[in-house]
């Protein structure tokens, strides 16, 4: 992994980047992509308009073989980044049954329309996609209007007119050390929304939807739910230094920023915090549903937990988390199962940003819920050996336990496989809506089983700059059966399943 200097002088250096599990061949494996940043030299030539030449390591896409091994097919699928790249994520936008590929960068979004035979074409301006250049970051496919389509929102970090990039670094000082500078002091960016025509294009709707009305923030991950329950979908924007954003869905089109009204924007203290990543789902058992972000040192991640009335509530000390987070710089993170004990453990990867703090490397960590307290349940490496930015879980041998990848701010990504022991039971479900949502997002399950109730959803957005797994995976313990597995497809429509097949993936095709 490259992201600038090992000085980290600017802050564009200091971020990293993000990856994507995606099966973009239908094979039933989850392949991997991994977006790569840049160097100054590349980003000045960005700003000053020259379009610099596609590095051979911007970006990288490896083919499971289904053998414990990848093969890298970036040059033979077609897939180049010439820019500084920030975010990976993946979609079937046009519904043509072949997931495609966007790169968010601080230069221009890339948008891969996925050709069906390993191979991929760039389509960001056939598709209207902006062609200025900013400062992009997280991104969120999701049918904000409920007609089917995947319409997709993009959250934008600084605004690069607010730095002098031919001048000397400047520097700032962070508890007695000389570091670079930002974000505090420079001005936001204004986050983007596209909504889908139907025909492979998109139309930008920013003003008329309502979501150039808040002030620009300096915005990192992004996620597509249904926040308060009313069975449209919603984007939660983790802003850096900023209070977070809640957009909620008013319908036709239109969206009302409700962050602190919904208790999401600060913590308890009612104070802001530098939030990057993000995790949505239940953190242990039940079917809560949880908000928790990454947030810099000295700090604790923030738990908010959804009340009856579609508020969140920040519990985060209650929950013991807050004594066990604030040692970590936290960025990518999520919930997720991973000894199949049917409860939610929340992971994240963590590093400092400045090379001349003594935590600059901090480890991967797993924490675990207990009732009342957290404890940590694992810590890879140890002791630390670099420090991490963006990560994704994913069950890329599909043997019912999720794997993580993690991307390094330099270095070698790591693949922690996950090779927990036991005999615990699982289930995966492969959702695939109705054309032109085939990607199902937005959909949600509830599983019965053993008088222990689960559920989750398809979203799009979430970890940091990153793309989980979208299979939707549940442990179950020592239950041997699924008693009921009830989805609620994006279009409202319920399917009930019975005798279900566990500790395997199984393929759900909405019926028509």
């Amino acid at each position: 992994m490259r992201c600038g200097g090992p000085e980290k002088r600017w802050i564009p250096e200091a971020n990293g980047s993000g990856a994507a599990w995606l099966d973009y061949d239908n094979d039933g494996y989850m392949d991997l992509l991994i977006v790569n940043g840049g160097t100054m030299q590349q980003l000045r030539q960005t700003l000053a308009g020259t379009p610099p030449s596609a590095p051979a390591s911007g970006v990288y896409l490896y083919h499971n073989l289904r053998n414990g091994r990848f093969e890298d097919v970036t040059a033979r699928a077609g897939l180049v980044n010439p820019y500084w790249g920030t975010g990976a994520n993946a979609a079937d936008y046009n519904g043509d049954g072949f997931v495609d590929i966007l790169i968010t960068t601080i230069g221009r979004d890339l948008l891969y329309k996925n050709n069906g035979d390993g191979t991929f074409t760039e389509v960001s301006g056939a598709a209207g996609l902006r062609d200025s250049v900013a400062w992009h970051t997280g991104s969120a496919f999701g049918d904000f209007e409920g007609n089917g389509r995947l319409d997709l929102f993009i959250t934008g970090y600084v605004d690069l007119r607010s730095m002098r990039w031919t001048d000397p670094a400047p520097v700032c000082d962070w508890y007695g050390q000389r570091v670079f500078c930002g974000p505090v002091g420079l001005k936001g960016e204004h986050s983007v929304l596209y909504r889908n025509n139907g025909d492979g294009t998109f139309t930008d709707v920013t003003k008329v939807s309502g979501i150039a009305g808040v002030p620009e923030a300096h915005g990192f991950t992004t996620v597509a739910a249904d926040f308060n329950g009313d069975g449209k979908l919603d984007i939660f924007v983790a802003n850096d230094s900023d209070p977070n954003y809640l957009f909620i869905n008013k319908g036709s089109g239109k969206f009302e920023e409700q962050g602190l009204d919904r208790g999401v924007a600060v913590n308890a203290d009612g104070r802001t915090q530098s939030n990057m990543g993000v995790a949505i789902g239940s953190y242990g058992a039940g079917t809560d549903m949880d908000v928790l972000t990454t947030v810099f040192s000295r700090d604790y991640v923030p738990l908010f937990r959804r009340g009856k009335s579609g508020g969140f509530e920040e519990v985060s000390s209650g929950a013991g988390l807050m004594a066990v987070t604030s040692r970590y710089l936290g960025w990518a993170c999520g919930l997720a199962d991973f000894d199949n004990a049917g409860r939610n453990d929340f992971w994240t990867a963590n590093g400092h940003v400045y090379p001349t703090d003594p935590d600059y490397f901090e480890p991967v960590v797993i924490f675990r819920s207990a009732g009342t307290k957290s404890a940590i349940a694992f810590s890879y490496p140890s002791p630390p050996n670099n420090s991490y930015r963006g990560a994704a879980t994913g069950d890329f041998d599909n043997d019912g336990r999720l794997d993580l990848i993690v991307l390094p701010i330099s270095g070698a990504p790591l693949l922690l496989h996950n090779e927990t022991g036991n005999s615990n039971h699982w289930i995966g479900l492969a959702l695939h809506g109705l054309s032109p949502n085939r990607d199902a997002i937005g959909a949600t399950v509830m599983i019965n089983a053993c008088a222990h109730t689960q559920s989750d959803a398809v979203r799009s957005g979430g970890s940091y700059l990153s793309r989980n797994d979208p299979r939707l995976h549940f442990g179950l313990g020592a239950c041997s059966k699924v008693d009921r597995l009830s989805i609620t497809w994006p279009d409202k429509k319920q399917q009930q399943l019975t005798d279900v097949a566990i500790d395997r993936y199984l393929s759900v095709t909405e019926s028509r």
